[in-house]
């Protein structure tokens, strides 16, 4: 599990330099962002300060696609309009009883002060006060109205029944409703000091200045890694062979499972935590981080000083919140599979071979 310098030039798997894991990675491929969640007009963003500001707020609506000229508002056509009462272009707005004063009319329909502003609401905090500005506030509110045009334009064009548009307003529900209910599973328990200063008394090469140099082999399963640690214990001179030959961390296989000198802070702790209580020479026993099983042999050591205990105490904290938290969902994950009944056929999930794309990635780590 190498340092983050050491992951960088290995372009190893992200399971390594994760002290804290996060879950709000963004879905982006080659500089395209997928749509993964409703988005109100970038204000604010580089591109609307620059000459083209104009349309790209409009290209982001394009992909809110939902916007709140749409709900509560005449949708007779066109043609029905200049039967209606909706007052002309050049007559002036009225109050709405329902929706304050009328901010613009078209196409028959009506965009009231109420709607304009339950979409600013929308925006992040910076971005509202971008739109406070006139000449912005009129462009949010031109945007809105262009957003619903295009989308009749779209209808029009049969585009709203397309079958791709479908699965992923489909594939954005689902990924919503998943997010919802992860927040259940996502609320930092409570450490104490006590708690603090007790794993910082259990672990006395933790939290020092010491380096260690160190080498990995990860599998991922426990048999095996127990058969293999039981091997190197007693020929700890075949590490690097068998790092090669077996390590599923294809970046750091390469080089025998070399990981490189790093401190401590940069590995996930279970690891860690067995990592620097070694001593050169010294093959670990089998160590269960969320990326699989481990074995871990050191060959160098420069011993540091302890940092006080004060200093470390809020960071003791957040690893022993991050580490609760993450046993909890992961506790949450095994009992929905085991409920689920789960069975993986790895004949067949071996043979499965993704479609063609980009150049190839090293095997992750988990």
């Amino acid at each position: 599990m190498p340092s983050t310098q050491v992951a960088s030039e290995s372009h190893t798997a992200d399971w390594k330099s994760k002290l804290h894991a996060t879950d709000g990675s963004r879905n982006r491929v080659r500089g395209t962002r997928k749509i993964d969640c409703l988005r109100g007009v970038g204000y604010g963003s580089r591109p609307m300060r620059s000459g083209t500001w104009r349309w790209n707020a409009v290209s982001v609506l394009l992909v809110v696609a939902v916007v709140g000229c749409q709900s509560g508002k005449d949708t007779a056509p066109a043609g029905d309009a200049a039967k209606s009462d909706a007052p002309h272009a050049d007559a002036a707005p009225a109050p709405n009883a329902a929706g304050g004063d009328v901010i613009a009319t078209y196409e028959g329909r009506t965009l009231t002060a109420n709607e304009v502003r339950q979409e600013m609401e929308r925006l992040p905090g910076p971005s509202r006060a971008y739109v406070t500005a006139p000449e912005r506030k009129r462009q949010f509110v031109e945007n809105l109205i262009l957003n619903d045009l295009l989308f009749d334009e779209g209808k029009k064009a049969g585009y709203d029944k397309d079958p791709e548009i479908d699965r992923q307003v489909t594939d954005l529900r689902k990924r919503l409703v998943v997010q919802r209910v992860m927040r259940q599973y996502q609320t930092p328990p409570e450490v104490t000091d006590e708690q603090a200063r007790a794993y910082y008394d259990e672990n006395p090469s933790l939290y020092s200045t010491t380096q260690i140099h160190a080498s990995h082999i990860l599998v991922k399963d426990e048999d095996t890694a127990k058969q293999l640690d039981a091997d190197l214990k007693q020929h700890p001179e075949k590490f690097a062979d068998v790092a090669k030959e077996k390590s599923t961390d294809t970046g750091s296989a390469q080089k025998g499972g070399d990981l490189g000198t790093f401190g401590q802070g940069r590995m996930v702790p279970d690891f860690e935590r067995v990592a620097f209580a070694l001593q050169p020479g010294q093959v670990s026993d089998v160590v269960k981080t969320q990326y699989g099983y481990h074995i871990i042999l050191v060959s160098e050591r420069k011993e540091g000083e302890r940092k006080p205990f004060d200093q470390v105490k809020e960071q003791i904290k957040a690893t022993l919140r991050n580490k609760r938290l993450q046993d909890q969902m992961q506790g949450h994950f095994d009992t929905l599979k085991k409920d689920a009944n789960l069975k993986l056929d790895e004949d067949a999930l071996a043979k499965l071979a993704p479609p063609p794309g980009g150049p190839p990635v090293p095997a992750a780590g988990h």
